[in-house]
């Protein structure tokens, strides 16, 4: 057995050779991350792989399994420490035994141990230590594709996975650099790195076509993507080959700002006087206008798309959202979309009437969901998990509703519907703000939602327009679960009514609730961030079907819900493998 494979040995467990207590109830899952050190890999660059592993309370013996996947065919192949390399296709075997035989451990708490790589290796893509299995992987040449390595711990007997982290990667090329106004038809595909320098702007009519799997870069601070009015993205990626926008940077080196985002202007309705706006923060130009009177707006589709490390400071105190829709129509679908490490709100809805769902929010430094300027769409499925970096002291964890800024009453009034929404803070007396705020007049439906964890109350309401809505009806927050401090210092200012507050939330409001949701999530970790599982278990209150309400049946939501949250038992989304948790 060579020195590299008895040191990993070593470092990663030893074998279970007598019975050790099982303390592994349901809210103990090991958490597990495995990130490569870049995403796109041209001819003779070097891959490297490493690892986080912690067993968050879970003490029974388990089996590791690394392999190989084509991310495109699907096929796997094994790596084992035996043989000392990738088994051939159809071979499975654990890390530590043989074929067909797993050798249970007890798992290890690692961070950042590096798996495979070369201390020697160019800085710019390395993680700067030897790997423990092996050297770098040098990447082939004349091999295109979509893969990945993915790390599994199982039960003892290797036969139930009970934590999965995959690493995506592709071999590619070469780079385009993509600058300017883009006037014509373009396809991005995912045999190419594309790199934004500045502003680029999608013009009426293009179409511009990001093929599944394809990473773009934002090659410096302001680099961001308009789609304007008009024009359209047709970003529809897959579960295996989600579509990437994030930071050039290596793994290990990336940060919130890195880059700006995506922006998208459309021609559906907005309360702003004369129709039509400008995105705050930039010139009244055409390419940043928005708004229009055509509610079915069509501007493309954002399906398994992920927006990381992005938030450019446009100017002080006013960062690019993580997704920016402005007067964005409800034939645009967005499903499955992921901003993750962004220095602004995750989405922000300047009116429209796009709806949106399996939306997963991680690390970002202000709002999950904004709205404001006459937002009439419906969302649903929403996931948010804050982290301790960069956040801000008035990030809201599920979301923030305003009218418009001026005028509390202007039509089309802010009324969406959403259902289905978990977010949890960091526990943080520090930063961040409420669970909930909603000002300005906005009305709305919000139902079977979530939230703890925040700094002040898990919601506030905050002006007497936005009460005169729950007067008419139109403001309705219940179903849901609020779990936190609503006594008075929990409230910023006499303009939050805590007594007021506390009145409607649970008695006028017949379904909410102030108790522990007992999430698979627990209490906040930075671990947790890794792998955030925030399924209810079974015994938690979120399953009680008699506070559960049924979305309506308006050929958008779903309707088969049977539980409050972002994630129902048996479908836990985020944790399907097209999403990230790196956070640097």
């Amino acid at each position: 057995m060579r020195k590299a494979t008895s040191l990993v040995m070593a470092a990663l467990a030893v074998a279970v050779l007598v019975a050790v207590p099982n303390h592994a109830a349901a809210e103990f899952r090991p958490v597990v991350l495995l990130e490569s050190n870049y995403y796109t890999f041209l001819p003779g660059d070097k891959l490297q792989l490493r690892v986080t592993i912690d067993p968050a309370g879970y003490t029974a013996p388990v089996t590791t399994y690394l392999y190989w996947q084509d991310r495109n065919t699907g096929e796997k192949r094994y790596y084992n420490l035996a043989a000392g390399s990738l088994l051939a296709a159809g071979q499975v075997a654990d890390l530590f035994g043989s074929v067909g035989a797993p050798s249970p451990i007890t798992l290890p708490a690692l961070s950042d141990y590096v798996l495979f790589g070369s201390a020697s290796d160019p800085a710019a893509l390395s993680f700067g230590a030897d790997g423990a299995i092996g050297p770098s992987i040098t990447v082939p040449s004349g091999q295109t594709g979509l893969y990945q390595y993915v790390l599994e711990v199982r039960d003892a007997t290797g036969t139930r996975v009970l934590s999965r982290s995959n690493a995506m990667y592709s071999h590619i090329t070469g780079a385009v650099t993509l600058t300017g106004n883009i006037a014509s038809d373009l396809t991005l595909t995912a045999d190419k790195r594309w790199i934004l320098q500045g502003f680029v702007i999608v013009k009426e009519p293009a179409v511009l076509t990001i093929e599944p799997g394809t990473v773009v870069y934002g090659g410096d601070t302001r680099a961001s993507l308009f789609i304007t009015r008009g024009a359209k993205i047709m970003a529809d990626g897959t579960a295996m080959r989600p579509i990437v926008m994030t930071s050039p940077q290596k793994t290990g080196a990336r940060a919130q700002r890195n880059w700006g985002s995506l922006i998208v202007f459309g021609r559906a309705p907005i309360n702003e006087p004369g129709g039509q706006a400008y995105l705050e923060g930039l010139p009244a130009q055409a390419d940043y206008q928005y708004g229009g009177s055509d509610p079915n707006d069509n501007s493309g589709v954002i399906r398994y798309v992920r927006l990381e490390f992005g938030g450019f400071e446009i100017e002080v105190n006013q960062e690019i959202n993580g997704l920016t829709l402005g007067g964005v129509g409800r034939g645009t679908v967005i499903d499955y979309l992921q901003v993750h490490m962004n220095k602004d709100d995750a989405i922000e809805f300047f009116g429209g009437t796009v709806n949106a769902r399996h939306m997963l929010f991680t690390g970002i430094a202000d709002d999950a969901v904004d709205w404001d300027l006459g937002y009439v769409g419906n969302v649903q499925y929403v996931v948010n998990v804050k982290s301790t970096l960069n956040d801000e002291n008035d990030g809201n964890l599920l979301l923030e509703g305003d009218g418009h800024p001026q005028n509390f009453d202007l039509l089309p009034r802010c009324n969406p519907q959403v259902y289905n929404i978990t977010a949890i803070g960091t526990g943080s007396t520090t930063v961040g703000a409420y669970g909930a705020v909603l000002r300005r007049g906005t009305a709305g439906k919000i139902h079977n939602a979530i939230a703890y964890n925040s700094r002040r109350a898990p919601f506030t309401i905050r002006d007497d327009a936005s009460w005169n809505q729950i007067t008419a009806n139109e403001l309705v927050v219940d179903n849901s679960i609020l779990f936190g401090n609503f006594e008075d210092p929990a409230f910023a200012s006499s303009s939050d009514r805590p007594a007021q507050m506390r009145s409607y939330l649970f008695g006028t409001m017949k379904m909410n609730r102030n108790v522990d949701p007992r999430l698979a999530f627990g209490a906040w970790h930075p671990l947790k961030f890794a792998m955030p599982d925030v399924t209810p278990l079974s015994d938690s209150p979120a399953l009680d079907a008699d506070y559960v309400k049924t979305p309506p049946d308006n050929g958008f939501f779903d309707t088969s819900v049977n539980a409050l949250g972002g994630v129902l038992p048996g479908n836990n989304w985020p944790l399907t493998g097209w999403a990230v948790f790196s956070d640097n």
